[in-house]
């Protein structure tokens, strides 16, 4: 863990700028009085059984990864719901849920949640009930623009945030410089801190199949719009990864993005963004589209898929049976809607207004290879 980091994240909860989005204001004051108790204590707890896990299961290092998926693309481009199509129907893959990564980064502490929760089946499922009750009560806002539950899959980037370098983290901390060299993984994050930072993330599948996956008789899938800026360091750790990255207008995802982050930071204060910050999305944005894109160029060909937005969320079924042969996964289909289960009741209300054309030339200036895909 970098001391430094963790001193500057423990004194930079509140900035002495007013104009500043941690500037002390009673909702940011509230916020942290309730969170941060919290996060310190899940951080030592989950520290230290991770720690455990060397002395107990040091097998858990030998644990082979093969052939894994990683859904990569930008914010709002669809890969919730394509995450959800491909884990909906099939048994041939094995992710991160929520629970997993809050509560049980460990193998101890899966170990420990998963006799728990067979205990609690035998007496009628008292602890289930009630955990179900609190999901639905504190995720309800958030659902509104991200699918999620504690029973559900969820963004692995969000196990980082035991090794304090989760790009999430960002959004506790608005408005600041903490997470600048993470935002550009492969660019401006010195080697030997960002070889340290994917080998710990490379632990924590490892433990995830340990538990999950022992005969490796099952495909890890992870879907993170944050790995964009980690696609070189996703192939040197994961040489036979599969990459689904999903084409969609950054007309769209740019403002889209903006007024997602927006959302999320309001939940930690009442100071509202301002241009600059905007505008710091926007570029970090285009720089993460530019950034795949090289990356993604020295991939093999049968290691990637390019997926058309519009053609997945009109359930095509050329795009459909393209996905299918990538997977080798015979099962998979398109979710005919995400409200079609109850678990997956889900549209987004996340608003926004496109670019304007002016500026979108502007930006499509600095992507050029995007072009090939939006023509349709």
């Amino acid at each position: 863990m970098n001391l430094k980091l963790l001193f500057s994240l423990i004194f930079g909860v509140f900035s002495l700028n007013p104009k500043n989005m941690r500037f002390l204001n009673l909702k940011r004051f509230m916020m942290v009085l309730l969170l941060f108790p919290i996060f310190i204590s899940f951080l030592i707890i989950n520290k230290t059984f991770l720690y455990i896990d060397y002395l107990v299961f040091p097998c858990f290092r030998k644990e082979k990864i093969k052939d894994p998926i990683f859904i990569v693309s930008t914010p709002r481009s669809g890969t919730t719901y394509l995450y959800h199509s491909i884990v909906e129907y099939s048994n041939k893959f094995t992710y991160f849920k929520l629970w997993e990564i809050v509560f049980a980064p460990s193998i101890i502490q899966k170990y420990i949640f998963i006799n728990l929760l067979k205990m609690d089946k035998s007496i009628g499922s008292p602890i289930k009930k009630v955990i179900l009750y609190l999901d639905n009560k504190l995720f309800t806002d958030l659902k509104t623009i991200h699918l999620i539950g504690i029973n559900l899959p969820e963004e692995d980037e969000a196990v980082l945030l035991w090794d304090l370098t989760s790009l999430y983290l960002n959004f506790f901390y608005p408005d600041s410089h903490f997470f600048d060299e993470l935002l550009f993984f492969d660019k401006k994050l010195p080697k030997k801190r960002s070889n340290r930072i994917m080998n710990s993330y490379l632990n924590y599948v490892r433990r995830h199949n340990y538990v999950f996956n022992r005969n490796g008789d099952k495909t890890f899938i992870s879907k993170n719009p944050l790995m964009m800026c980690k696609l070189e360091s996703v192939r040197s750790y994961f040489p036979d990864a599969k990459v689904i990255q999903i084409i969609r207008n950054p007309k769209e995802t740019l403002p889209s993005t903006i007024s997602l982050n927006n959302t999320l930071y309001s939940l930690f204060t009442s100071q509202k963004p301002n241009l600059e910050i905007n505008e710091k999305t926007k570029a970090v944005l285009i720089q993460w589209y530019q950034m795949a894109d090289e990356a993604l160029a020295k991939y093999p060909d049968e290691q990637v898929l390019n997926v058309d937005f519009k053609k997945l969320i009109s359930l095509d079924k050329e795009a459909e049976e393209c996905i299918r042969q990538f997977l080798k996964d015979p099962t998979f289909q398109l979710i005919v809607k995400m409200e079609s289960k109850k678990k997956l009741e889900h549209q987004s209300k996340n608003q926004y207004k496109k670019l304007e054309q002016t500026e979108f030339d502007k930006v499509m200036n600095q992507l050029p290879f995007l072009n090939k895909y939006l023509k349709s």
